[in-house]
């Protein structure tokens, strides 16, 4: 009797946490499906804000990478941008978190 009990509260339990489960993981691909609509919306709208932001930091990691080494070697020291904030915001544009 008592190990019965037991048995059928802990499938309950776990019950519990598979629909939690399963509800955040629709949750999230709602969340991923909505995203998509507007991605393709605005898409379909030719040049947005978003790639003009991601054409500006894609250059400004470019600049880092690219431009001031090359400047250096001919012995001009250009100041470098700080990448972290531009990472985040690329990682955000590409649809990461």
């Amino acid at each position: 009797m008592l190990i019965s009990t037991i048995i059928e509260l802990v499938k309950t339990g776990f019950s519990f946490f598979t629909k939690k489960q399963s509800s955040e993981v629709q949750d999230r691909r709602e969340g991923q499906q909505e995203q998509n609509n507007i991605t393709l919306e605005e898409t379909r709208k030719g040049f947005t804000w978003r790639q003009a932001l991601g054409y500006v930091l894609t250059f400004i990691v470019f600049y880092n990478f690219v431009v001031i080494p090359l400047i250096a070697l001919f012995g001009v020291i250009l100041p470098a941008i700080p990448l972290d904030e531009v990472w985040r915001v690329l990682i955000i544009l590409i649809g990461g978190s």
